[in-house]
């Protein structure tokens, strides 16, 4: 394979990641680093794989793909959180590839690699890191401004597992009647599965804020100026290190926990379609379990 075009075409899915599918710049690095390594990996490897020397794409297979991450999975004795994020990056480039018809057919469309082992992917046994970050949450807070908001992000951080990206564009939070987050986001409303929020913290907190046609943001300092994001990351950070935990390992908990309630982290958000299902709950009562027991299954992670 020419390198100067492998080197194009890694510049052009950058470009696509930045812009077409705006991904955090940290993720846009993590992704070109893992597609530059199977590249590299294949380049080195390509006769064990039965490759010729000028392969092409066109050549690359989800066996190849396969035999990649098994390997560095072996020498690096990953979690499955990591291969899952390797997965992850090397299933975005191939549709890169494909939409840009430098190959044929996605090879890994409907290519299904290992099963995720369901023995506490993220949580070791004796890991005692949720009861402290349970602990924290649950603390007493004060009814000071700032100390509300910096609370509020930390929850909405665990129980919506956003990232910090995210949670920045939020305009307004609300408990709605069936318990679910209604978070707006410019002209969007969402409703939100959630692992639990204070509400009362909550709404004591709103009562601080500028009204909602006057702020620039749900994240507002001592002068009701938006809080940006770097400084939403300390804030988040600031209150996780005195418990050893940062963001990333208190969304890897949250995960965890949704898995726990039988929710897929990947598609939790669809499950504002439940809704939909209990409409049809006049139909006959096995008709209606059908319909819940399919939804159930394609909802649920690892079953």
């Amino acid at each position: 394979m020419n390198i100067e075009i492998l080197e194009k075409i890694q510049q052009e899915y950058q470009w696509y990641m930045q812009h077409e599918k705006r991904l955090t710049n940290e993720t846009c690095q993590l992704y070109k680093t893992i597609t530059e390594q199977f590249i590299k990996y294949v380049t080195n490897n390509s006769e064990k794989l039965y490759l010729t020397n000028n392969w092409s794409l066109h050549d690359l297979t989800g066996r190849i793909v396969q035999i990649f991450l098994e390997n560095y999975s072996s020498q690096r004795n990953w979690q499955d959180a990591t291969y899952s994020s390797y997965e992850k990056s090397l299933r975005s480039f191939f549709r890169f590839l494909h939409s840009l018809h430098l190959i044929g057919k996605n090879p890994l469309q409907n290519y299904k690699f290992r099963d995720l082992l369901n023995n506490n992917e993220f949580i070791k046994k004796n890991d005692n890191s949720p009861d402290k970050l349970n602990s924290l949450i649950n603390s007493p807070c004060s009814g000071d401004p700032l100390e509300l908001r910096n609370r509020i992000l930390l929850e909405l951080a665990y129980s919506t597992v956003w990232k910090t990206s995210q949670l920045m564009k939020i305009q307004e939070v609300n408990l709605n009647e069936d318990d679910l987050l209604e978070i707006k986001i410019q002209s969007e409303i969402k409703e939100v599965p959630h692992l639990g929020i204070n509400k009362d913290r909550l709404e004591q907190y709103k009562i601080h804020l500028p009204k909602f046609e006057k702020r620039e943001s749900f994240w507002v300092n001592n002068h009701n100026k938006k809080t940006n994001l770097n400084q939403l990351r300390t804030i988040i950070r600031k209150q996780l290190k005195p418990i050893g935990l940062d963001h990333k390992e208190l969304r890897e908990i949250a995960t965890q926990q949704f898995q726990n309630n039988g929710a897929d982290i990947r598609s939790v958000q669809k499950l504002r379609n439940l809704k939909k299902i209990h409409r049809f709950q006049s139909l006959i009562d096995s008709d209606y379990e059908e319909l819940r027991r399919k939804f159930s299954e394609a909802h649920t992670r690892n079953r």
